[in-house]
C-alpha cells in the first residue's frame, strides 16, 4: 500500500523523480513508514503528514541509489577518471554500514513530517487493543 500517488508526490511534494524512479521506490518506502509507525500509518494513511513523509522517504531511497555505484551496489566514496579509479565506503562514522547511513536519513527525512503526530511514539497506550491488556 502506497501512502501517496505520483500526482501527489509531484503536485503537492514538488517532488523531482520520474514516475518510473518513484514507482521502482514506493514499496519499499512504504514499508518503511509502515515500520517506523508499528503500522500506525495504515490507520492513518489519508493524513497529509503521512503522505508528505512517504514521499520524502521516496526521495531518499531513490538518492541512495543514484548514489550508488557499480561492483555491487556500494556507496562511492571518491571517483577519479584520469586513469580511472574508484573508491567505496566502507563504514560510515562509527562504523555504520552504508545501509545504517541510509536508514538513518530516510528516517530523519520522514521524522520531519510525522514527529508532531505521535505516530513514531515508541510505546503504547493502555486503550491500545494490540498492546493487550496484561501491559501495566
Amino acid at each position: 500500500m502506497a501512502y501517496a500517488d505520483y500526482e501527489f508526490y509531484a503536485k503537492n511534494y514538488h517532488g523531482t523523480l520520474s514516475e518510473e524512479d518513484f514507482d521502482r521506490v514506493s514499496q519499499v518506502s512504504a514499508a518503511f513508514i509502515r515500520r517506523i509507525t508499528f503500522r500506525r500509518s495504515d490507520a492513518c494513511g489519508e493524513m497529509e503528514e503521512v503522505r508528505m513523509a512517504f514521499c520524502a522517504v521516496c526521495d531518499a531511497f531513490s538518492g541512495w541509489e543514484t548514489t550508488r555505484g557499480g561492483m555491487g551496489k556500494r556507496l562511492v566514496a571518491s571517483e577519479n577518471n584520469d586513469g580511472y579509479s574508484v573508491s567505496y565506503v566502507q563504514e560510515g562514522p562509527s562504523g555504520q554500514t552504508g545501509e545504517s547511513l541510509l536508514y538513518g536519513k530516510a528516517y530523519q527525512a520522514a521524522a520531519l513530517f510525522l514527529e508532531p503526530t505521535g505516530l513514531l511514539y515508541w510505546g503504547c497506550d493502555a486503550d491500545d487493543d494490540e498492546c493487550g491488556s496484561d501491559i501495566i
